[in-house]
């Protein structure tokens, strides 16, 4: 198929699957389109390019992956449009990725996202553009066409990652850490605050991490006092950071710069001592509950989130237990469980399956009802209290009259939200919310009026 002498303009429709850093990739892919060529669509039927960003991390997600791809084939098919499949899904097939997707004109691998551009403006481009080793140009200012909400957006700091951990296939899909410089992520959130972002969310494999490479060994906190000087942010949010990067610089931080939410993202994955090991984490129980201890100690009233893996080999009821009763003990503000995944590449499939499916999957759904119960009776304590909310749109309800948005302790798209009643209220709005009523992991509440 020639995809050369574009018309005046040809729309193009991305499916952006997996996280947040997949999402930036995709943002990246749509900035690379010349905007007098390219028109971005939602809706497939309309499209002339159609774009499949996937995952490769888990089976469950290569799955996914591959009904999209489907999907969009059969709309390829039909159209006789140009599909694209990029991202981890195509980093893990490799040189085998034109032969399991045949329908697809252009096959990108992890760090090719600014190359979408330039190959569908080629008149004969490569069909596959892989490297055996994923680049993320660190040092080059790739634009973006971002898809949050204007009134926030993710700022990924650095790509790829060094832990290793056994049942990881991060490393071989995205490569080894990388950071970007101070300068042009400083850059960048310039430009997302001028375009009306009142809060960041940095992002990265383990933003904890970053700027152990830097002159001084000034890492994260850094570079938190750097953004806190950008004067129209609100709010700046750290996520995924590992708890063996989490040092007293970075808790200082947090809890010393106005702007910087009082908030981690910490993924423990599990407390057992035997299983940590196993699963390659390089820190023990004693050293996570010291990280957690010192986190609440220097930043009172820190909102945590983690996340949890069940399953894992070696995991009977005894290490299952202790994960129970940690999770009951620690109170965690936010928390998510995920079945453990055996992934041909990684260390820990040597290891075998782990345990049953059905076993793995009860085992998740009691930890989430544990995490139900914390959290309801967590926000049930803030009933009656008055905070700040960042108002992300009106309720997911035809004809409501209501608006959704977050508190300081929610981020966006992984935690509860607060729902508001009030007059004349409008997306990116920070209205000071009096709180009304709760559930499990949402709040309820009027606007004060005046705010």
């Amino acid at each position: 198929m020639s995809i050369s002498s574009p018309p005046p303009f040809r729309r193009i429709c991305l499916i952006s699957l997996g996280c947040a850093k997949n999402l930036v990739d995709s943002e990246t892919m749509l900035g690379s389109l010349p905007p007098e060529h390219f028109r971005p669509t939602v809706r497939m039927e309309e499209a002339d390019i159609v774009v499949v960003n996937t995952c490769g991390f888990l089976r469950s997600s290569r799955r996914e992956g591959r009904e999209a791809i489907r999907r969009a084939s059969r709309w390829r098919r039909r159209s006789g449009g140009i599909l694209v499949v990029a991202g981890c899904l195509i980093q893990y097939c490799g040189e085998r990725a034109g032969k399991l997707f045949p329908d697809a004109d252009i096959l990108l691998g992890v760090g090719e996202a600014g190359s979408l551009g330039r190959l569908l403006t080629d008149p004969d481009p490569a069909r596959l553009s892989l490297r055996p080793v994923p680049h993320f140009p660190v040092n080059e200012d790739l634009p973006r066409l971002v898809s949050t909400p204007r009134h926030w957006g993710y700022l990924r700091i650095a790509d790829g990652c060094d832990n290793r951990c056994s049942y990881c296939l991060i490393p071989a899909l995205r490569g080894p850490y990388r950071e970007r410089p101070p300068s042009r992520i400083l850059e960048e959130a310039r430009r997302l605050a001028d375009r009306g972002a009142r809060e960041l969310v940095l992002i990265a494999q383990d933003t904890a991490r970053y700027g152990r490479s830097l002159p001084g060994r000034r890492g994260l906190d850094r570079l938190l006092e750097k953004l806190q000087a950008i004067d129209s942010l609100d709010w700046i949010r750290v996520l995924y950071s590992h708890p063996r990067h989490v040092d007293s610089g970075l808790l200082r931080a947090v809890a010393e710069l106005p702007k910087v939410c009082p908030y981690l993202d910490i993924p423990l994955q599990h407390i057992d001592d035997g299983i940590l090991k196993r699963m390659g984490r390089k820190i023990d129980s004693r050293r996570i509950r010291e990280v957690i201890d010192r986190a609440r100690e220097l930043v009172p009233g820190i909102s945590l989130r983690t996340t949890l893996m069940v399953g894992f080999p070696g995991e009977g009821e005894s290490e299952f237990e202790k994960l129970a009763a940690f999770i009951r003990r620690e109170k965690f503000d936010h928390l998510g469980v995920f079945a453990y995944s055996r992934e041909r590449g990684a260390a820990a499939y040597r290891c075998g399956p782990g345990s049953p499916v059905p076993l793995a999957n009860r085992r998740r759904e009691f930890l989430m009802e544990v995490q139900r119960e914390v959290s309801a009776a967590r926000l049930r304590l803030r009933r009656g209290e008055t905070i700040e909310v960042l108002i992300d749109g009106p309720f997911p309800e035809p004809g409501s009259p209501l608006m959704v948005g977050r508190a300081i302790f929610q981020a966006p798209e992984v935690d509860g939200l607060v729902v508001v009643e009030g007059e004349g209220i409008e997306a990116g709005e920070m209205v000071r919310v009096r709180v009304t009523g709760s559930s499990p992991y949402d709040l309820y509440g009027v606007r004060i009026e005046g705010s």
